[in-house]
């Protein structure tokens, strides 16, 4: 609505308009005409307030699972962390942030602490989306169509797919020991833009006012919605007609269960065009009884009594990022892209305290109270090159500038950032526990 000043100024605009044409300005004739010039703005104010979207109850017998408050990583581009952090009595090295991503190349989850077992952090990386992809004719006339997943480095709107993670919680409403939402450990609530069509009809306008109302409540898009059990048992992967298949991972192919199929043609067709996506589309949860095995750059299971194995990771279990590196990186690309927000490089944790590359030569050091292998250094691809906050890519930045003097593993030839953790222990992680190396030495990543 417009405000009493708007409002002054258009009626002594009016009034000098009459006056320099020789029209006489009554009161009754500026009340008119104004009330004409603001029916429009009021009409579309009227629309967009009933087009509003309305908030979904949450799920029942749920509570969401995140940090409250401030981000932790509110003052991530302060100056101090520049070369390790602000000096303290103890000097000592701590956990800054811990993320997760239920949802693989999605909006991460923060948390204040998190729980940690030999396959990572829970929750993390228990999703993907995946793609049918066909192969060309073979001389025989043959094809090949698999289901492969997707991640950002080929859709950099995967960025704008926000996820949070409920879990189940006896003093949440609706709680019930046989809800679905209960039964399954949770449910993972995905959110996407999507602009509906506004041509010139009932449904186009109602759908200019969902736009409207988008913009008026600071998005640039209305968001749809949709939730996945985080870990359905038999009756409800019955019910829904999940079905196991298996999925390419890189060079794993996974049998994983497919918990897109239920999701209704409507939201896939929106998913594909937010995305970019042509082909068929839909969601695979890794199997929590045949998880993905890391045979190279690990731990050998005779030393640990364990093989190292992931969800939907890309290599291993979890990665530790520290601040001051990503500080270092942030100094050298061109100014256009400063400060480079540390969600870039998709960390599970982000610590502060040790000089920039400090990590490059960790072998095993202490979390809290977790020990942690540090199994390689992190090869980096063009991920990083997505902005997480916009999901749009840039063809060279920051990846061309960390090629110039990051490519420092004599087995890769990729530029290195972070490091790729096997934990030892199982365990709860809190922000703020400090860090204590065991053990340094040189890395050899092996392909």
């Amino acid at each position: 609505m417009a405000s009493p000043n708007a409002l002054d100024f258009l009626l002594s605009s009016i009034e000098k308009t009459w006056h320099d044409v020789g029209v006489r300005a009554t009161p009754l004739a500026l009340l008119t005409t104004s009330l004409a010039l603001l029916l429009p703005i009021i009409s579309l104010y009227l629309l967009a307030l009933s087009q509003r979207e309305q908030p979904t109850p949450p799920p029942a017998g749920c509570r969401k699972l995140n940090k409250s408050g401030t981000s932790n990583l509110s003052d991530q581009f302060a100056k101090k962390y520049d070369h390790g952090g602000e000096p303290s009595a103890s000097n000592a090295w701590k956990v800054k942030a811990l993320m997760v991503y239920p949802l693989k190349s999605c909006g991460g989850v923060e948390l204040e602490k998190a729980e940690v077992g030999h396959t990572g952090l829970k929750y993390d990386r228990q999703f993907t989306f995946a793609q049918q992809v066909t192969s060309l004719p073979t001389l025989e006339g043959k094809v090949k169509s698999e289901w492969t997943f997707i991640t950002l480095r080929q859709f950099p709107r995967l960025a704008k797919v926000e996820v949070e993670m409920w879990v189940p919680d006896p003093k949440a409403p609706g709680y019930h020991k046989d809800g679905e939402w209960v039964k399954s450990d949770g449910c993972i609530v995905a959110r996407f833009p999507f602009s509906p069509d506004t041509e010139f009809s009932v449904a186009g306008i109602k759908n200019y006012g969902k736009i409207l109302a988008a913009k008026l409540g600071g998005r640039s898009e209305p968001m749809v919605e949709f939730r996945i059990p985080f870990d359905p048992k038999k009756d409800i992967i019955a019910a829904r007609g999940y079905r196991k298949e298996p999925v390419k991972i890189f060079d794993d192919v996974p049998v994983a269960l497919n918990v897109g199929c239920d999701l209704s043609d409507e939201i896939v067709d929106q998913l594909k065009y937010t995305l970019g996506v042509s082909n068929p589309l839909t969601i695979f949860r890794i199997d929590p009884d045949s998880p993905r095995l890391v045979l190279q750059n690990a731990p050998k299971k005779e030393d640990v009594g364990f093989q190292t194995a992931i969800g939907m990771q890309d290599a291993h279990p979890v990665q530790i990022q520290n601040l001051a590196s990503i500080h270092d990186v942030s100094s050298r690309v061109p100014s256009r892209f400063r400060p480079l927000n540390a969600l870039r490089y998709r960390p599970n944790i982000i610590f502060t305290g040790p000089p920039a590359f400090e990590e490059d030569e960790w072998k095993k050091a202490r979390f809290g109270s977790l020990t942690l292998d540090i199994s390689c250094r992190t090869t980096r691809c063009k991920l990083p090159n997505v902005d997480p906050l916009t999901g749009i890519a840039d063809r060279n930045e920051p990846g061309t500038t960390m090629r110039k003097y990051r490519v420092v593993d004599k087995g890769s030839k990729a530029a290195c950032l972070g490091m790729q953790v096997t934990p030892l222990d199982e365990g709860i992680l809190i922000v703020g526990d400090e860090i204590k190396v065991l053990a340094t030495g040189e890395h050899y990543f092996i392909e």
